[in-house]
This record gives structure tokens, C-alpha cells and sequence, in this order.
């Protein structure tokens, strides 16, 4: 798939989750112990072969970036190609981007100086290992424009207004779409990866741009129904998409899961993420763990259960740890009981602290904050 440019937006619009992302982008929020949320696509991509990847970025940005580097760790540190960051863009007429439209405008110099003939667009905030090569197979089989990758959910999975789904043909062509519902008859729902000829892309953003249209991807293919030839790709892999704090929390319990992890991180397809050389974590007198993560370079002297903990963590005795995510240099003292938290990096909780929430309304706990 070498002949496949690669663009992952990290600028999403309406996917914020409260305090994880006030100082960060979505796609730079840790998950799993050890990674970054955009590793998962940035992986994806990588080991279907793409050697040209552009990640639009927007706000605070500045972590993802550091995260990112110059993209070594997923092997895309290259003299020709490899992995370009697309900082806000900015015009006379607009500052940053706040639609897709925009996004794309920013990169049109890039898209049109490209050699190669697709592109597969893409969200960052899906938690996924797949290749993509069966997908771009049969976008190129079918001779299909566009081909827009969906999962099947079951009607009482789907929750919110701000999913979209498509309605299919014998032939896997999308006949329809209905686009922020959460009623449904297909099931079919979007994922947000699409694969589009290169130079229709070009096309589609210099005519919207210069008729002053501005919109989300699912806009702009639901207006050419009909007119393209615009087909359908179903994942089997698991899959889960990040875009509140309720999902953000229950994905991490989830790969506690034996057969969630099996999935996941199966031997087929690596997680790439950017390594950081640190000490094996130190388990200490009074240290009891039970079905946790515990990354490296932690101090652990309390009990812990059912939770990750990331790097550099310390845990004081007698303080109990359950059913929470707690990240980088995070510090309890002792004497403290978690249960259904979330603790963002550097924070510090002081001696006989007590914070409970629940599993749909988890307790978080901002980055760098103090809890006297």
C-alpha cells in the first residue's frame, strides 16, 4: 500500500472530554498503560504498508507533537516520505479550522505535490488493531470513488446522536446515510476511515472551497450519492472509539479483559508507541496487586485492583487502588482509598484522601492538581 497517503486528523471539533482534553488534543490522551490514542491507527496504517502519513493537528497540540517526533517509532523517520505534522492553518479569512473542509484545504499544497494515487482518511480516536489492506482491495476491485469502512453494532449499543450510519445494496454500494442519530435500522455504523482517489479528493475540496462549503466528511459523501460510485468496507476487528469520558473509562476496564487484550494486541500486528527508557517498577513490602497494568518506573507499597497505572507512579501503604486509571508521576500518599477514578498526569493526593465515584460517573481528577 505504498501507493496509499495516509491522513489522520487530530483536530476533532466535538469530541472533547472534560479535563483529559483541556491540555491536550484527543489524540494524544494515554490509554492502556503505555500508549497514546493515536498509536492504534498510526499502527493500523503503518502495518498495511503506508509509508506517507499526515496528522492535522489544531489545539494544544504541543504534547502530541513531542509524542509523534519525528515518527521513528513507527518506522516513518524517512529522507523521502514518512510522517508529516500539519500544525493549525490560518488565513485571512479564518483562524485555525473548524470543519473538515478547512482541515483538508490546509493540506491541499501536500495532497497535490503527493505522488501517491489514494488517500485514507481518518479520525484519531479509535482504539483498533486492523490492517487496512482487505479494505483498499476492495476499493480498487469494485472500482468504488469512495469506500467508507463500518461496523456492525447492535441497536442497543448505539447511545448517542452523533453517530452516523449507512444503508447498503447487495453490491455493498451506499445507498444512504443518515448522519448524528441514535435510531437506526441498518446498524451499520461509521467508524470515520475512508478511502478516496486522491485527485477526486482535490476536486471535492477546491469546489467546496470555492462555493464557501464547509462540513464533516459524512456531508460531503452524502451529497454525492448517485453520482459516485461510493461503497461500503465492514471491520471485524474490535474496535472501540473515544469521544467521552464514560467510553474513555470503560475501554481501558475493558482491556483488563484477557480476550479484549488477545484481540487487541494480537502477535499478527504490533502497537507501535514511542518508548521511553525507564527502571522496572518497584513492588514493595505491602504491595498487593490483583488484574492490573503497572507500567515501569512505579513505587508500589499499597494494594491494586482492576486499574492501570502508568509510568512513574507512586503508592504510598495502606492506600487502596481499585477500578481507576491513574497516569504518568501521579503520587498517593498513604492511607488513601480510590475507586472508579481517573487521575490525570502529576497529580498529587495527600495522606487519608477518600475519592469513590462510580462506574458511569467515574471521579477525574485534572492534570497537575493537588487533593489536600
Amino acid at each position: 500500500m505504498k501507493d496509499v497517503l495516509g491522513i489522520v486528523f487530530a483536530d476533532e471539533h466535538t469530541t472533547k472530554i472534560g479535563e483529559l482534553t483541556a491540555r491536550r488534543p484527543l489524540a494524544a490522551i494515554p490509554v492502556a498503560g503505555r500508549y497514546r490514542l493515536i498509536d492504534f491507527i498510526l499502527s493500523d496504517m503503518v502495518n498495511s504498508g503506508m509509508i506517507n502519513i499526515a496528522v492535522v493537528t489544531q489545539n494544544n497540540y504541543h504534547s502530541l507533537m513531542d509524542h509523534l517526533g519525528s515518527g521513528k517509532a513507527w518506522n516513518l523517520s524517512r529522507k523521502k516520505y514518512g510522517l508529516y505534522l500539519f500544525p493549525p492553518y490560518a488565513s485571512a479569512e479564518s483562524i485555525g479550522h473548524d470543519n473538515r473542509i478547512d482541515s483538508l484545504y490546509s493540506l491541499l499544497s501536500y495532497l497535490k505535490h503527493s505522488t501517491q494515487s489514494y488517500v485514507i482518511l481518518s479520525e484519531s480516536n479509535l482504539l483498533v488493531n486492523a490492517t487496512l489492506q482487505n479494505a483498499f482491495k476492495h476499493h480498487v476491485k469494485t472500482g468504488a470513488d469512495i469506500t467508507v469502512l463500518y461496523e456492525t453494532v447492535d441497536k442497543n449499543e448505539i447511545e448517542t446522536d452523533r453517530d452516523s450510519f449507512i444503508y447498503t445494496n447487495e453490491k455493498d454500494e451506499v445507498i444512504d446515510i443518515e448522519i448524528n442519530t441514535n435510531y437506526n435500522e441498518s446498524c451499520k455504523r461509521c467508524i470515520g476511515v475512508y478511502i478516496i482517489d486522491r485527485n477526486l479528493l482535490i476536486h471535492i475540496i477546491e469546489n467546496c472551497h470555492a462555493r464557501g462549503k464547509k462540513g464533516y466528511l459524512m456531508n460531503l459523501i452524502s451529497r454525492n450519492i448517485g453520482r459516485l460510485n461510493i461503497q461500503s468496507y465492514q471491520i471485524h476487528a474490535y474496535l472501540k472509539r473515544i469521544a467521552t469520558i464514560q467510553e474513555f473509562y470503560n475501554v481501558n476496564m475493558e482491556v483488563l479483559d484477557k480476550k479484549v487484550r488477545e484481540r487487541l494486541f494480537n502477535n499478527e500486528y504490533t502497537i507501535y508507541t514511542k518508548i521511553k527508557d525507564t527502571i522496572p517498577t518497584t513492588y514493595l513490602e505491602n504491595a498487593k496487586v490483583k488484574n492490573s497494568f503497572i507500567a515501569d518506573g512505579c513505587e508500589i507499597d499499597g494494594t491494586v485492583e482492576n486499574s492501570i497505572i502508568f509510568r512513574g507512579v507512586k503508592i504510598k501503604k495502606g492506600t487502596v487502588i481499585r477500578n481507576s486509571i491513574i497516569m504518568q508521576q501521579t503520587e498517593i500518599e498513604q492511607n488513601c482509598t480510590l475507586e472508579n477514578v481517573i487521575a490525570d498526569k502529576l497529580v498529587f493526593i495527600h495522606e487519608g484522601k477518600t475519592l469513590i465515584g462510580t462506574k458511569d460517573f467515574p471521579v477525574v481528577i485534572p492534570k497537575e492538581k493537588v487533593i489536600l
